[in-house]
């Protein structure tokens, strides 16, 4: 612990918080100097009559005390040349005169340091501690410095006998306690920027000084009378006490210097309660008095000071708390139990309901008038309830200026001794969050409507946590219900069908990773009723942070349905691409769009080479006259042709056929198509008998 005591009083001071810390330190030197050399003299000069070296006090350790505080250490060397000086004015050797010097500039030194280190001194004795510490711990040990050095010095000199070395200690160390309690508060309160003196602050510091010194006179004067001297001191003593809780620190050290030097004087002239002493008594009879009345004084004005110093920073709190709330759109109020009337609501009430805070000072139950007429009753209750200890959490309406809004009030009782005492509240105006609500309810059976309507449910899925959330709209009544399901990402993974398992999960992970854009997929799914259900997922990445994907949303449809009229359509695909029958389609221009194998195989024709021709790539020349404009006719007009063709194949060669052909209509029964399907009778076409001559066409 003295080890970091020493680190701290060792270490820099801080910066000093007075307009002196900023002067030249040249004019800052010449300015202490003179200050410290003139008190000096003067002290020496007006010392106790008969004392000889010792006087009382010693009001320029203050000096120094206070230009240390007031303008750093810095300052130092003026203490040591104004001691040097003041002793070789005095006649004493240059060798006494400057370690005389070095003792007083250290001891200041050595008390500037304690204050501005360890000890957290503040200047401005705003707390009895920094008053304390002026006026003790600093002078204590600046004191016990100054006087060692001193002494020592004038014992060297031979100005003092080895008898007188500790009552010239005594006395000295006394001294430079007196002198800095006397004076270094006066510097320091007067020195530092503070308020200006108005003129009626400047005539309480007029009579605080006259009263000041006239007590005083009065007191000293009433030696030889005890029971006037009792009542005197008290008078003084009150007088000082008084002038502590009413006057600012400037007029309070004021009177005490007035006293001490009053005192001072009726010491040195030897009356009042001076008179037949031994003057070493009187030395410190007055050291004594002047020390307790400075250190009472000054700590019951610091005191006083830190009270209203607190109040005003309490006021400017409670002013500052005020414009927040008025600031605030919500009402903060507080209710009186017992009067029924409100002790405090915030100017946001004017905003919130239309009323001033005076209309509800003047009437607690003003709000009521206002309530909307199926909420009254509701309303007026929980506020009753709350005067049985019950707090309120309760949204209602007013009417306001022919509009509805909607408000929320919280309250909470303050109990004492089983009695309610007052009600804290907050009003709140919530009619855009149930608007908004509403919005939402619309906005949420809009979607509940779109997702039923297209049978399409949406999917979310949180990287981080793994989770998968699922929501579907399901039929209800007249409507539709968001039916949720949540599940981790494993568990989805282990409802999907073995053969699309690893597929769906490559096609979400490269989604994820950015390895495609999109997530697109058809898959199988377990349902809860024991079916595998095929579905079709569509997604992206819908929130990223450096780079990794935090979200990915997307839909899903059943397309159960759809993939078994797939399998069906491929089923009849099949049965026609292997059927034995020649089969081709065209388009309603007659062009061919497709043809199966047999097709090929019996016109040597391959779906490559028929696209964008017409079925005159087959006409061979031989076929009856008419038979081409009757298919026509009768394909246009909606039926079916049937009848036998003599078709060429690619080599040339000539093929029968039994050939049917129908239109095909689309759902507006438009014909958009032809489907040709034949059965080749090339066996039977080198048999003349079956077949009569025709004429060709």
């Amino acid at each position: 612990m003295a080890q970091i005591m020493l680190k701290r009083l060792l270490a820099p001071p801080a910066a000093a918080l007075l307009p002196a810390a900023h002067l030249p330190l040249l004019p800052g030197l010449l300015l202490v100097f003179a200050a410290y050399l003139a008190v000096a003299q003067l002290t020496m000069a007006i010392g106790t009559a008969g004392h000889g070296l010792f006087v009382p006090f010693w009001p320029p350790a203050g000096i120094a005390l206070a230009a240390l505080v007031l303008g750093g250490g810095r300052l130092w060397p003026a203490v040591l040349l104004a001691t040097l000086g003041s002793a070789l004015i005095s006649g004493f050797a240059p060798l006494t005169g400057l370690l005389m010097g070095a003792g007083n500039a250290l001891g200041a030194w050595a008390g500037y340091r304690l204050l501005r280190g360890p000890l957290q001194f503040d200047p401005r004795l705003g707390r009895p501690q920094d008053v304390l510490h002026l006026c003790f711990s600093a002078p204590v040990l600046g004191g016990a410095i100054s006087a060692s050095l001193g002494v020592g010095a004038l014992s060297l000199g031979g100005s003092l006998e080895p008898a007188q070395l500790l009552p010239a200690w005594r006395g000295w160390w006394v001294g430079d306690l007196a002198g800095t309690q006397l004076l270094a508060p006066l510097l320091l309160a007067w020195l530092q920027p503070r308020e200006g003196l108005d003129q009626g602050r400047w005539r309480h510091l007029a009579v605080a000084a006259v009263v000041a010194a006239a007590l005083s006179s009065l007191w000293f004067f009433s030696e030889r009378a005890p029971e006037s001297f009792a009542y005197a001191g008290l008078l003084l003593l009150l007088t000082l006490i008084w002038i502590a809780f009413s006057c600012e620190l400037r007029l309070v050290t004021l009177a005490l210097a007035t006293t001490a030097l009053t005192a001072a004087v009726f010491a040195a002239l030897g009356t009042g309660p001076f008179a037949n002493i031994e003057p070493q008594l009187v030395q410190v009879k007055l050291q004594v008095l002047i020390a307790s009345l400075t250190a009472v004084t000054l700590a019951l004005a610091a005191a006083n000071r830190q009270r209203r110093s607190a109040e005003e920073d309490r006021n400017r709190a409670e002013e500052r708390l005020e414009q927040v709330l008025d600031s605030l759109d919500d009402v903060i109020w507080t209710l009186e139990a017992e009067e029924r009337r409100f002790s405090f609501v915030s100017g946001a009430t004017q905003r919130l309901s239309g009323h001033s805070a005076a209309e509800l000072y003047a009437n607690a139950m003003r709000w009521a008038d206002d309530l909307h007429p199926a909420d009254r009753e509701t309303t007026l209750a929980a506020f009753e309830r709350q005067f049985a200890g019950e707090a309120a959490d309760q949204e209602f309406r007013i009417i306001r200026d022919g509009e509805v809004r909607w408000l929320r009030v919280r309250s909470h009782p303050v109990v004492v001794a089983e009695r309610v005492v007052r009600i804290h509240g907050i009003t709140q105006d919530v009619t855009s969050l149930h608007r908004a609500m509403d919005r939402l309810a619309a906005s949420e059976e809009r979607l509940r409507r779109a997702l039923g309507a297209s049978e399409v449910g949406v999917w979310d899925w949180a990287v981080e946590t793994g989770n998968l959330q699922f929501v579907l709209a399901v039929a209800d009544g007249n409507g539709y219900r968001l039916a949720e399901r949540s599940v981790g990402l494993a568990e989805w993974e282990a409802s999907l069908h073995p053969e699309d398992r690893a597929r769906a999960m490559q096609a979400l992970l490269d989604c994820r990773d950015g390895r495609s854009l999109r997530f697109r997929c058809e898959y199988r799914t377990h349902t809860r009723h024991g079916h595998w259900r095929w579905f079709r997922g569509e997604g992206q990445v819908v929130d990223s942070a450096d780079g990794q994907a935090r979200h990915l949303a997307g839909t899903f449809r059943d397309i159960h349905e759809r993939k078994q009229v797939e399998a069906e359509l491929e089923k009849l695909s099949m049965a026609v691409e292997q059927n034995p029958s020649v089969v081709f389609i065209t388009d309603a221009q007659g062009r061919f769009e497709y043809c199966n194998q047999a097709f090929s195989e019996v016109t040597g024709y391959g779906l490559e080479d028929i696209l964008e021709q017409t079925p005159r790539l087959l006409k061979s020349g031989l076929n009856e006259v008419g038979t081409y404009a009757d298919l026509w006719r009768t394909i246009n007009a909606g039926k079916t042709w049937r009848g036998r063709l003599l078709n060429r194949r690619r080599d040339g060669s000539i093929y029968v056929c039994l050939q049917a052909i129908a239109p095909i209509r689309d759902a507006n029964g438009r014909i958009t198509h032809f489907v040709s399907i034949s059965q080749d009778l090339s066996e039977l076409q080198e048999s003349p008998d079956l077949w009569p001559p025709r004429r060709r066409s």
